[in-house]
């Protein structure tokens, strides 16, 4: 307790009152909100989820086959994982820590490493040693040219974003203390010159805060027991309509966070934050900026370590098929997808455009050419010799 006077000059307590600073008793939470944090992750689960659900599409010499390779990327990469988690992991990896190396095992098993240290060499391999998983440590070393690994600009987009943040910690900060004592009981402790003046004052005003108010105020329903010449009286504020404009200020905050950690990545906000208002140019914009770039990167590194160059150079190589994200309805598709057939694509080609499986049959394998189409020299022919019929 200390003592002012009207314009806020600090007195001297009354003759036999003690100076208490109550200060040492409120009980406030001191927890840090790391906004930055909370919307990089949300960015990142949102792009990795996106990710994994892309098919990793092997072709042999310009034609597409599923073989093991194709089968250990999509479906069992090693022991412990599927291919959906493997891809999941692939991407937020690449997109948090900035890195990510993947190593293949004798055994076929792809591995994607907790912890490892590389040599980088400029002219020769780089050389990736103390690869960990999970409590386990490879004694193995690998060269750059035999793992997959990825890099990505994440600590720089990190580092921008804390610092954009920083500002929004503070208001976020502000708003759910405001939103958490809205319910908070404040009152007025009154304590009689005789009480002060009591041998056991300050043990029993120590019992009063740290136990009786602080049980009190944690209460559904409770009594408060005061000594002699204490006396307490509510004083709370009407509180009538801040509840939800606190709660609002907190929501207003973590969705602006979460759209600027996604337009860091390349995502519109409106699509990050799901709001249904249009969400197929948003989705559009996100897989054009986003998506198709990280899926070209984690193609050609594949590609890089699966095949030579002879073997690239011949036509093989790793897509990654980010067709299956966008929903196809198939009654709205049945217009394109007839122009598609016109246009000399086979059956088992449409069908796997718009999410439908494969037949499998010869007949799905034909192709067919609209007469609307042709070869320019062939319709500059036949346009020449209708307009000397017609002399």
């Amino acid at each position: 307790m200390k003592f002012f006077d009207w314009l806020g000059r600090k007195l001297n307590p009354p003759e036999g009152v003690k100076e208490i600073d109550i200060s040492t008793y409120r009980d406030e939470a001191a927890d840090a909100v790391l906004l930055d944090v909370y919307a990089m992750f949300t960015a990142v689960q949102l792009i990795a989820n996106l990710l994994s659900g892309c098919e990793f599409r092997t072709f042999y010499g310009g034609k597409e086959r599923k073989g093991a390779e194709w089968a250990a990327l999509n479906f069992r990469p090693n022991r412990n994982q599927n291919g959906a988690e493997f891809k999941h992991e692939l991407t937020s990896r690449l997109l948090l820590s900035g890195e990510v190396l993947c190593v293949k095992l004798r055994d076929g098993q792809y591995i994607i490493a907790d912890g490892f240290n590389i040599e980088t060499r400029t002219l020769y391999d780089s050389v990736f040693s103390q690869v960990s998983k999970d409590d386990f440590t490879f004694d193995n070393t690998w060269y750059s040219g035999d793992v997959v690994y990825l890099k990505s600009a994440a600590n720089a987009k990190q580092a921008w974003l804390r610092n954009v943040m920083q500002v929004y910690n503070k208001l976020l900060a502000s708003s759910s203390e405001r939103f958490q004592n809205a319910d908070g009981e404040r009152g007025i402790l009154t304590v009689s010159a005789m009480a002060q003046g009591a041998k056991d004052f300050e043990q029993k005003f120590d019992k009063l805060m740290n136990d009786y108010f602080k049980k009190y105020f944690k209460s559904r329903n409770a009594v408060l027991p005061l000594f002699d010449g204490y006396s307490y009286e509510v004083k709370n504020a009407s509180r009538t309509g801040q509840y939800t404009n606190d709660l609002s200020a907190v929501k207003t905050l973590a969705d602006e966070a979460i759209g600027r950690a996604g337009q860091l990545f390349g995502i519109p906000p409106s699509y990050i934050r799901g709001e249904a208002a249009e969400i197929l140019e948003a989705q559009t914009a996100a897989l054009t900026n986003c998506i198709k770039p990280l899926a070209v990167q984690i193609g050609a590194e594949l590609t890089a370590k699966l095949f030579t160059l002879d073997e690239i150079c011949g036509g093989s190589y790793v897509q990654v098929d980010t067709g299956g994200i966008v929903h196809r309805d198939l009654i709205g598709s049945a217009q394109a997808v007839t122009q598609l057939a016109g246009a000399g694509f086979s059956g088992d080609e449409l069908r796997k455009a718009i999410g439908q499986p494969e037949t499998g049959e010869k007949w799905a394998q034909e192709r067919f050419m609209n007469r609307s189409f042709g070869e320019i020299n062939s319709v500059i022919a036949e346009g020449g010799e209708q307009n000397e019929q017609q002399n």
